[in-house]
């Protein structure tokens, strides 16, 4: 099956048959991955220590890694260069600068210096990427079209609502509830953590029919950075639904 959306990153034209003799594997973008999460990683925490010494540089890495690496991860959806490592690399360093100021803000100005968030975090990330990674193995659930739709669409309703309330921000507004600890913001969270989890088994899909039709072996490369993608995003939504939840301790 492939399906006509999914994460753009995996867009499933790109994932068809060639003439290469060199197909897409399975191992080989579990190789990437790892390398792109060991990039998001040690940037992360090179950033986290960096606010820890200048709480100054929170705000910069936010913005910075944040902004930075969106405008990046749009270059290489549409240009999609033949070689996209170099390219794919910098956009893991920008987003492990944001991932790793964004922990440190939660954990220093949310949560008031409330140490272990951001282990909680990782672990609950981790256990939900092999849930749905089991749940994709044994068919329980499978990206259908009407599944894949369906996760696109709320996905792009959650994309609008951050890109609202960014620019809100700047006014000095925000969206209601959306930050809130109550149980109106726990549930938002809730909600966004779920659909982040559940766009896993559209990556899970798409990556595996590029295997299975022999896409080209450069598309490891976009298999790899569409689940990395997913996997920040999973993170931040787990990192906050924890911390509001940790907040009304």
């Amino acid at each position: 099956m492939v399906f006509r959306q999914s994460n753009p990153a995996l867009n499933p034209k790109y994932f068809q048959g060639g003439m290469g003799t060199e197909t897409m594997s399975i191992e080989g973008t579990i190789s990437k991955t790892l390398t792109l999460l060991g990039l998001v990683s040690i940037s992360a925490l090179i950033a986290y220590s960096m606010c820890l010494q200048n709480p100054g540089y929170t705000f910069i890495f936010t913005f910075g890694g944040g902004i930075g690496g969106f405008i990046l991860a749009l270059v290489i959806m549409f240009t999609r260069p033949a070689q996209p490592q170099v390219l794919m690399s910098m956009y893991a360093l920008l987003e492990g600068l944001f991932v790793g100021a964004f922990s440190f803000f939660v954990e220093y100005y949310y949560l008031g210096g409330s140490e272990g968030v951001v282990l909680q975090a990782l672990v609950g990330t981790v256990a939900v990427f092999m849930t749905m990674l089991t749940l994709y193995r044994m068919r329980i659930i499978q990206p259908t079209e009407k599944f894949t739709m369906a996760i696109i669409s709320i996905t792009f309703a959650i994309m609008m609502i951050y890109l609202f309330n960014f620019l809100l921000m700047f006014m000095g507004a925000s969206i209601p509830f959306i930050h809130s600890n109550g149980p109106i913001g726990i549930g938002i969270s809730v909600v966004f953590t779920g659909v982040a989890a559940l766009f896993l088994i559209i990556d899970f899909g798409v990556i595996e029919n590029g295997v299975k039709y022999g896409a080209p072996k450069n598309m490891e490369w976009y298999g790899a950075f569409g689940l990395v993608i997913t996997l920040i995003w999973l993170y931040i939504e787990m990192l906050k639904l924890i911390a509001k939840l940790k907040s009304r301790d």
